[in-house]
């Protein structure tokens, strides 16, 4: 994802994200308001809690039941300074694949298409695994993320140039991917699978899959303001999300991946995500009763990737991560997602009669496990039980502030080497093949490394999800390699010019 820093912003919107903490909207009046709070006021204070802990600068939380949100609560700022709403737009990351099998599902439901289709009838360009792989993977394999496709196929995903082409276009990028296993034999949670879907619901239906979702999910659930594409979220003012910039929040994650609704660039403000909770409350039904998925519909998507008590089993259904939570959650069904900048959470309670959802504006990847924890632990109080232990992000920490370490000293041995070169020592030092081999392995090292992430995962996602670990580890690469470039020519100088048996530097 395209990063694109902006210092006056980010310093404006940082102060009025301080300042804005602290508000918290007035909930409606009277007693029932009273009452809610009352309730609830544990869930807001472990909310609040983890919030300040994690510095997110905006926050919004509700929890739902089959007619719409019970309680809710909305704190602190976006990307530009303004409050925090019930509209206010966030990305919700992964929980959009719970949205985009619903979108599947009603086309199965319609005969345009069926679990047992495999990918390459409707998309000639899926060739992942070659042939003999790819003929095999069906729609159902997407769907529960056995097709084979890695997690570390990231190379199709997060694409947010205005020139990205559809998903369809970027099957190309799975080509050459090394499958797990045969068709249905191997899970593996990848977006790759939900971005396939997306190109295969737009060969079924001949139109983008931004207006199928918003036709068949969107308007049935009454998400009148969720956001599946650039234009959506230019029209409801989606604001920079943040990113954790050496331990500071800065709202730099702007952007929106066109072709990237179905595995997590959806979106949309509290209200529509409590609205997409209370439609999987009344199981797949519309506030006034009409039915849009089947009971049928529903228990495969809930129950397919259920573990046994054998412990078999995914753990991931049709779209849904279905139980594998400690009691008293065990059953619950549930996601999370995350989008450079953002983070979103769904948890379908075991009772079946309640939902929470939460939002933030702030998610760094190495800061995964503590931005999450805020819906976890509310989970467990929701659920009668404790939250969990807190979360640090020392994993985060040590990254950073390791990186940047090495490009300060990088940095600071190419400067020592080009003042050498500039202002020679009146008596060279006496040439050693050792020394020189060494500041050639010291010099290349971080752009070895560099190379190495890169060709893991490619240059966007770090760019995306890590830019200060990023920014710190390209300056220690770019230093390092002139490094060894000026300590070449000082040995090549001192070879020629040191006096035998003169005094060592």
């Amino acid at each position: 994802m395209r990063i694109r820093p902006r210092r006056a912003a980010a310093a404006t919107a940082a102060l009025m994200s301080c300042l804005l903490l602290a508000s918290v909207p007035a909930p409606a009046a009277g007693a029932e308001a009273g009452a809610s709070a009352g309730r609830y006021g544990e869930l807001d204070a472990y909310v609040r809690e983890r919030m300040e802990a994690t510095g997110v600068p905006g926050l919004a939380y509700a929890v739902v039941g089959p007619d719409g949100p019970l309680h809710r609560r909305t704190w602190g700022a976006d990307g530009r300074g303004a409050p925090v709403t019930g509209r206010t737009p966030f990305l919700w990351g992964s929980v959009a694949k719970p949205v985009a099998a619903t979108a599947v599902m009603v086309l199965v439901q319609e005969g345009r298409l069926d679990l047992e289709d495999r990918v390459a009838g409707h998309l000639p360009g899926f060739r992942f695994g070659g042939p003999g792989h790819a003929s095999r993977v069906t729609v159902r394999h997407l769907l529960n993320q056995t097709s084979g496709i890695p997690e570390s196929a990231v190379g199709a995903v997060d694409c947010t140039d205005p020139d990205c082409p559809p998903p369809a276009g970027r099957l190309g990028a799975l080509d050459g991917v090394r499958p797990l296993g045969p068709p249905g034999t191997a899970y593996a949670y990848s977006s790759a699978n939900y971005l396939v879907l997306a190109a295969v619901v737009e060969a079924v239906t001949g139109r983008p899959y931004a207006e199928h979702v918003r036709e068949a999910v969107f308007g049935p659930a009454g998400m009148d303001g969720a956001i599946a594409d650039r234009d959506g979220a230019a029209e409801r003012g989606l604001a920079p999300g943040h990113l954790p910039l050496w331990g500071v929040p800065a709202p730099v994650a702007d952007g929106v991946d066109d072709g990237g609704a179905a595995y997590g660039y959806t979106g949309g403000g509290l209200d529509d995500l409590a609205a997409f909770a209370a439609f999987q409350l009344r199981e797949g039904r519309t506030a006034d009763g009409e039915e849009v998925l089947t009971p049928e519909s529903v228990r495969l998507m809930r129950e397919e990737g259920r573990l046994r008590p054998d412990g078999e089993g995914t753990g991931y259904g049709l779209g849904w991560r279905v139980g594998g939570l400690d009691a008293p959650l065990e059953d619950a069904v549930w996601h999370t997602g995350a989008a450079p900048g953002y983070a979103g959470m769904l948890f379908l309670m075991p009772d079946g009669e309640r939902a929470l959802v939460v939002e933030q504006n702030m998610h760094g990847l190495l800061q995964d496990r503590a931005a999450m924890q805020v819906g976890f632990g509310a989970a467990r109080i929701l659920a009668g039980a404790e939250p969990p232990e807190e979360a640090g992000s020392a994993v985060h920490h040590a990254v950073v502030w390791g990186t940047t370490g090495l490009a300060v000293l990088m940095l600071a041995a190419a400067v020592r080497a080009a003042v050498l070169v500039v202002r020679p020592p009146a008596i060279p030092p006496r040439p050693r093949a050792g020394r020189a081999v060494l500041w050639a392995v010291v010099g290349a090292f971080p752009g070895a490394v560099l190379a190495a992430v890169v060709g893991v995962t490619g240059a966007r996602l770090p760019m995306a999800w890590v830019p200060d670990a990023w920014a710190a580890m390209v300056v220690a690469a770019s230093a390092g390699a002139l490094l060894v470039v000026l300590r070449g020519v000082l040995a090549f100088r001192w070879s020629g010019a040191a006096p035998r048996g003169g005094p060592r530097r």
